[in-house]
């Protein structure tokens, strides 16, 4: 349990915006779910920065709002993150830093295609993986580049036109 509460807290502090100021969060200010949740951080709590501090509680408050599904959900998620060597982890931390860089739209953008991904047929998503990892740094950079390029040079009917064709061809 210590090690998720460690979890939580961190995908609270990586999903807060920097610059908030924090003020100070008295224990006694946080409801008994959160305090039980929190139980281990009591001892130390007055000694904890402001923006952990509030970082914590909404880990707990989330926490305590969630299902028995979206609890396990978590935890396994928690299992899998700390399988990963550190390597992978800091990949993992610098994507979610610069996705979160990103303007709204462009975050928007990539869940959009996310979703359009995970939706594809498992073999079309497979075919689309090893055409990828089958490509050369430079081969990747080039593709990214000419979609870029092609999507700027599109007016906005067209860009509409595409995304719909390519909905309705994924929705077949």
């Amino acid at each position: 349990m210590n090690k998720f509460v460690k979890y939580i807290a961190l995908l609270c502090g990586l999903t807060l915006p920097q610059f908030v100021v924090a003020e100070a969060v008295e224990w006694n200010s946080l409801s008994k779910e959160q305090q039980q949740v929190l139980k281990r951080f009591q001892p130390k709590w007055e000694q904890l920065p402001e923006q952990r501090q509030q970082r914590l509680s909404k880990g707990a408050e989330r926490w305590s709002n969630m299902t028995d599904k979206q609890k396990a959900n978590a935890r396994e998620r928690f299992k899998h993150w700390q399988s990963l060597p550190p390597e992978k982890r800091q990949v993992l931390r610098n994507r979610f830093q610069r996705f979160m860089a990103m303007t709204p739209e462009q975050r928007q953008q990539i869940r959009k295609k996310h979703r359009w991904f995970k939706n594809l047929p498992p073999e079309k998503r497979r075919e689309l993986r090893q055409r990828w990892k089958n490509m050369s740094p430079d081969q990747r950079m080039q593709v990214r580049e000419k979609m870029r390029q092609r999507y700027q040079n599109m007016t906005p009917q067209q860009r509409r036109a595409i995304r719909q064709r390519i909905m309705r061809n994924h929705q077949q």
